[in-house]
């Protein structure tokens, strides 16, 4: 009977004790609203993170957000897009149309958050209300922010568009009358991509979900974005735009391609189109179905007959006094990378956030698996896993023998999705984790993801600062990867980009970027004018090339040439090209590109450690540039305004969020991001149990 008695006092103890510690931890996961997690392996410490939550997550999808003074009251609302491109040679011409569509009865304020190309030039934006046709002016982003707020304050109709990221955007519109439609048109100009023989452009429909680090700070009462600001992302309420399975979004997507050159294949991998023929040389490509919803990347793909592709192609343009110049040269394959037996060292970095579930984890997986096994025994390897925390297979990299790629492709099976995109703590360790024989190989970082976090500049420092002789090549996996980051990375890392949205095209992308991986690059490039020409490129550098990638570049010159060397450096030498440049070539866009590329190179020196007078200084650079090519920027915006007020003072003005949808996969099973942990599944099961030990209290006190 004590026994049995002091069996029932222990267990009523042990039972209090849990429900103490428990009801401890979830009311600090319930006040504080963040989930702290640190990792320490192998005596390295990633640095502390937190994940933010917001309440408004828990009020559904919450497609569109109707945010009065309460922010209590929720709705939806309807956007159509319909996006026109007019592709010349190399360039393409974009008009995007949306109209914003106020179902309420009350007088609204739409915030949609929406995708371009990282490399999208805006220069044009326009509202149309019924008949009249208001064309927005570039200014200085916070003056553009005053008009708009004067404006919509006063009643008129008026619509900005600002740039959040190189490639997210926001279009605000005040005083929607309730039932009103208003049409917002944008225009901009990027390059085609010239890679491994094929011609391509991307265009973004969604905006996928973003890991957001850092504790909470000051987030404005009436913003539209999921989650609030954090110190490690002050903007996070800009890019964080509700989500909904739900809501009707449809794009249509008209295409006049003229290549320049007879085709040979025209594809999209990732919706039907159709093609027409409207001449010899040019094609109207149109979606199948007329429309589709925006929740994927729009791809599309051709390819020139095999004895008209071409390896250099210059574009010129005459503007003023000014001239531009934009130049892509493609060196044949056979001239410059041969195979090497040079021994790497390649360190993978394979992201198993919840954001990859579904198909992107089995890309991604299937990715890493093919990489592993194409690595020689001379080579060295190792696999770092990352979600909130990460894990390296090996403390340093190992030779690639068999024992050692078994245990690499028992590591990559049993990679599960789940977690935040903590990337920072996974690519520090990469950068760092050399030894005393690192040197005597060439180091390559593999960086495998679909790139969904907020805190993109600090992982653009961390290489900046880190990358030393190390080359990084970046994987992009998914539906709507964030190629900004990607890109960006690669670009830093003197390496290349790789995008792959679904299985069937693991294998021929893997292939192609191990090719790469596997011979020499061309470094030192160079491109020579001859004497008495000025030029302003672009951007700073040209970055290191590999097979099948394309030296590109582009510039402002007092005259235009008759020709310019092409020049860098192989394992065999130099490679030295002239190229001659025919006349009467002039082909519009080129200054808007340029003007692009060059606020590109500035914002990259205003995030790199420079004092807050330089800083200061290049900003005004950048905005001066911005203003005299009429480009949106970090620090300047397009602003529209209707000179007639619709709405009367007195009458309330309601601010919604339209939201984006979620990414789905045609072929694949691509899930929508889940940028955070698993914190929510942990504070239920911890209050299950918090009420299975008070029942077994009060049971054992009964009995």
């Amino acid at each position: 009977m004590n026994y049995i008695k002091s069996v029932r006092t222990f267990v009523i103890g042990f039972g209090s004790l849990i429900t103490f510690v428990l009801s401890i931890a979830v009311l600090i996961l319930l006040y504080s609203g963040v989930v702290m997690a640190n990792i320490s392996f192998s005596d390295k410490n990633a640095e502390a993170l937190s994940i933010t939550t917001n309440p408004i997550n828990e009020v559904g999808t919450g497609s569109i957000i109707y945010k009065g003074k309460d922010n209590t009251e929720f709705t939806q609302s309807s956007l159509e897009t319909r996006v026109d491109m007019h592709i010349t040679g190399i360039t393409n011409r974009v008009r995007v149309e949306q109209k914003f569509t106020n179902p309420s009865n009350d007088w609204t304020e739409g915030v949609y958050v929406f995708p371009l190309p990282e490399d999208s030039a805006i220069d044009h934006f326009t509202m149309y209300i019924g008949d009249r046709i208001i064309d927005g002016q570039i200014k200085e982003r916070k003056e553009a922010r005053k008009i708009y707020n004067k404006a919509k304050k006063e009643g008129k109709k008026t619509a900005i568009i600002e740039q959040q990221r190189p490639n997210i955007f926001t279009t605000s519109v005040a005083n929607i009358a309730p039932g009103d439609s208003i049409k917002i048109v944008l225009e901009y100009q990027q390059a085609v991509l010239i890679k491994d023989e094929l011609f391509s452009i991307r265009f973004p429909m969604t905006v996928g979900s973003r890991y957001i680090p850092g504790a909470p700070i000051s987030t404005p009462y009436d913003s539209t974005g999921m989650l609030p600001n954090t110190h490690r992302v002050i903007d996070a309420t800009q890019i964080t735009p509700p989500k909904s399975k739900h809501v009707d979004r449809p794009v249509s997507i008209n295409i006049n391609l003229k290549a320049g050159f007879n085709t040979e294949s025209i594809q999209s991998f990732y919706h039907d189109i159709k093609v027409d023929r409207v001449d010899k040389l040019t094609k109207s490509i149109k979606l199948a179905n007329g429309t589709t919803q925006a929740n994927r990347d729009f791809v599309l793909e051709w390819k020139a007959q095999k004895d008209l592709q071409p390896d250099v192609a210059v574009f010129t343009q005459n503007k003023g006094k000014d001239n531009y110049l934009m130049l892509m040269v493609t060196p044949a394959k056979s001239e410059l990378f041969k195979k090497t037996n040079t021994p790497r060292e390649v360190i993978f970095v394979i992201d198993s956030s919840g954001s990859m579930g579904g198909g992107s984890i089995i890309q991604a997986k299937s990715a890493l698996y093919k990489a592993i096994q194409r690595l020689k025994p001379t080579d060295r390897f190792n696999i770092i896993d990352f979600d909130s925390t990460f894990k390296p297979l090996f403390y340093n990299a190992m030779p690639a023998i068999k024992m050692n790629i078994n245990y690499g492709s028992r590591f990559v099976n049993s990679l599960d999705a789940d977690g935040g995109t903590e990337a920072l703590g996974a690519i520090n360790y990469a950068l760092e984790s050399r030894d005393y024989r690192s040197s005597d190989y060439l180091r390559q970082i593999v960086f495998i993801t679909d790139g969904r976090v907020g805190n993109e500049q600090e992982v653009f420092k961390a290489i900046r600062e880190n990358m030393h002789d190390d080359r990084m090549f970046t994987i992009g996996i998914g539906s709507t990867p964030n190629s900004y980051l990607m890109k960006k990375m690669a670009e830093l890392g003197r390496g290349t980009f790789t995008f792959i949205g679904s299985t069937s095209e693991v294998e021929d992308k893997m292939g192609k970027l191990f090719d790469k991986l596997e011979s020499p690059a061309l470094t030192n490039i160079n491109i020579d004018f001859p004497m008495g020409v000025e030029t302003e490129q672009a951007y700073g550098f040209i970055s290191d090339l590999y097979a099948g990638e394309t030296i590109s570049a582009v510039f402002k010159l007092n005259v235009l040439p008759s020709s310019l060397i092409v020049s860098g450096n192989t394992v065999d030498g130099v490679y030295s090209k002239n190229i001659d440049i025919g006349k009467n070539n002039n082909t519009s866009g080129i200054d808007v590109l340029w003007a692009r590329s060059k606020i590109e190179g500035l914002m990259d020196k205003y995030y790199s450690n420079m004092s807050l007078v330089d800083r200061d200084k290049t900003k005004l650079e950048i905005i001066s540039l911005a203003l005299n090519y009429h480009l949106v920027s970090k620090f300047t915006s397009l602003v529209a305004v209707d000179v007639t007020p619709v709405r009367k003072q007195d009458q309330q003005l309601v601010k919604k969020a339209v939201s984006s949808k979620k990414a789905l996969n045609k072929n694949t099973s691509i899930s929508t991001p889940q940028t955070a942990t698993s914190s929510r599944f942990w504070m239920l099961l911890g209050l299950f149990i918090m009420f299975i030990a008070y029942l077994t209290r009060f049971s054992l006190k009964d009995a």
